[in-house]
């Protein structure tokens, strides 16, 4: 098993890890802004496109996952440009209905691939966190569950009441994705959390799981990783712990 545990650090030294000018804040903004137009364009022509044409079945399901993909696309945009104008705070949100509003996002796609999520959440997760961050964080955790399955198989998404495993003074809320894929090779484990590493050969970018980490890290979590590649009990396990405060 191998733990990524982030320590708490105070506004002055993140702002001097990241340091953000207006110059930079005002590129990125109008670099979203112009890129955003489009998007909304190609999302209104799939619309039209799925009430205009004759489709089969699977052309229907292709059209499905191109408007889900353009959606994300454009949710990460928007979640750009408001990190731009310095206006992504941290809010009250449920992170059960959070999570479940990101599983139905790839609902066709999932299917699409022979592969069965089965979910338990808590009654109560509401937590402050950066809405937009959490939202991006689930997505890379799925697709890259998805993209470990190939073949088709299960994933376990839970949400659950817990505590700190190194602080039980720190309570908080455990979200997992385990699923019964490829698994990761023990030597790669220390590394996943790189940028621009991957385990995915040529196709990889290497970028989703270091977004992961960045995201626990914003949030002063703890994520722990377990994984096997033994034939027949492969899979890997995500979990993340995210405090009350």
């Amino acid at each position: 098993m191998t733990q990524f545990r982030y320590p708490v650090r105070s506004c002055a030294e993140i702002a001097e890890i990241a340091p953000a000018t207006e110059d930079k804040r005002a590129t990125l903004a109008s670099f979203v802004h112009e890129i955003n137009n489009p998007l909304e364009s190609l999302l209104n022509i799939l619309c039209l496109l799925e009430s205009e044409a004759l489709f089969t079945e699977q052309g229907r399901e292709h059209l499905a996952l191109a408007r889900e993909e353009v959606r994300r696309i454009s949710h990460i945009a928007h979640a750009a440009l408001n990190s731009a104008r310095d206006r992504t705070f941290p809010e009250i949100a449920d992170i059960p209905i959070l999570l479940g509003s990101v599983l139905e996002l790839y609902n066709v796609r999932l299917a699409s691939r022979g592969i069965t999520v089965l979910t338990r959440y808590c009654s109560d997760g509401h937590l402050k966190v950066h809405v937009g961050l959490m939202r991006q964080m689930f997505s890379n955790l799925l697709l890259n569950a998805a993209d470990a399955m190939p073949n088709g198989g299960t994933m376990h998404v839970r949400c659950a009441a817990s505590r700190d495993w190194n602080d039980q003074e720190r309570d908080g809320i455990r979200v997992t994705f385990a699923d019964n894929g490829n698994g990761i090779p023990a030597d790669h484990l220390p590394r996943i959390m790189e940028p621009f590493f991957s385990t995915k050969g040529a196709g990889g970018r290497g970028v989703g799981l270091s977004v992961v980490a960045a995201v626990v890290r914003t949030h002063r979590g703890v994520l722990r990783v377990r994984s096997s590649t033994k034939p027949g009990y492969s899979g890997s396990i995500f979990s993340i712990f995210l405090p009350l405060s």
